[in-house]
């Protein structure tokens, strides 16, 4: 291999400590550390060409793959016609949690995207089981218009080829709840209870149950019990 002179030699080394130089100034934790400063356009996006930046596309990637499968199920299992088919969050939750526990947060990211609608911030298991999710476009629609968009801060893009059609939620009636069950004993007692009784003592005496019962006495008086008295 042909050696450089030393003045190139100097300046890969001189090169090297820049960069470290520079790497150190970003860092809170060095003793170089400057304030960064960013414009609206590169905040809160890595370095380009950066590590970070090549995880933040392959997370994109599969974000949209979750979404895609998100929608799949939920056009498997619904009822309705397109493009607004809907289905109950409880089925759904019964369903998907065959295949990831990441509901809740694929479907909020739907809906930020337009894809689902639902009531709501949060959906919650067993409380919100009756709230409905709504497809706002049809399956085959999403599936060529939801691509990666190969940026880390905004990973899934829309293509839209017609304009969205106007949606109403559903207005679904409540099942009435089943009145409980009473016996005949109960309904009787009840109306016994309830039923107007006036009492007087001289024109309707008292009835009487029955003559008294006579106390106890034995036959044997040798084999009655002794009680103490003192």
């Amino acid at each position: 291999m042909p050696i450089g002179s030393a003045s190139d030699t100097i300046k890969k080394f001189n090169a090297v400590a820049q960069a470290n130089e520079e790497t150190l100034k970003k860092n809170p934790y060095s003793d170089t550390y400057k304030l960064q400063s960013f414009d609206s356009k590169n905040y809160g996006r890595p370095p380009p060409g950066s590590k970070t930046e090549a995880r933040g596309i392959k997370a994109g990637v599969h974000v949209c793959r979750e979404i895609l499968f998100l929608c799949e199920t939920i056009d498997q299992n619904a009822e309705g016609e397109e493009p607004h088919k809907w289905v109950k969050f409880g089925k759904l939750f019964n369903i998907y949690s065959f295949y990831s526990d990441k509901l809740v947060g694929m479907l909020i990211r739907a809906r930020k995207y337009g894809l689902v609608h639902f009531e709501g911030e949060m959906l919650y298991q067993r409380q919100d089981d009756e709230k409905v999710i709504t497809m706002l476009m049809s399956l085959q629609e999403i599936r060529e218009s939801l691509t990666a968009s190969g940026d880390p801060a905004n990973c899934i893009q829309i293509r839209r080829s017609s304009a969205p059609v106007a949606f109403v939620p559903p207005q679904l009636k409540e099942a009435p709840r089943p009145r409980p069950i009473r016996s005949d004993s109960v309904t009787s007692s009840k109306a016994k209870f309830e039923a107007p009784t006036s009492i007087n003592t001289e024109s309707d005496p008292l009835p009487v149950l029955g003559k008294p019962k006579k106390p106890w006495t034995p036959k044997d008086t040798s084999k009655a019990p002794v009680f103490c008295t003192y």
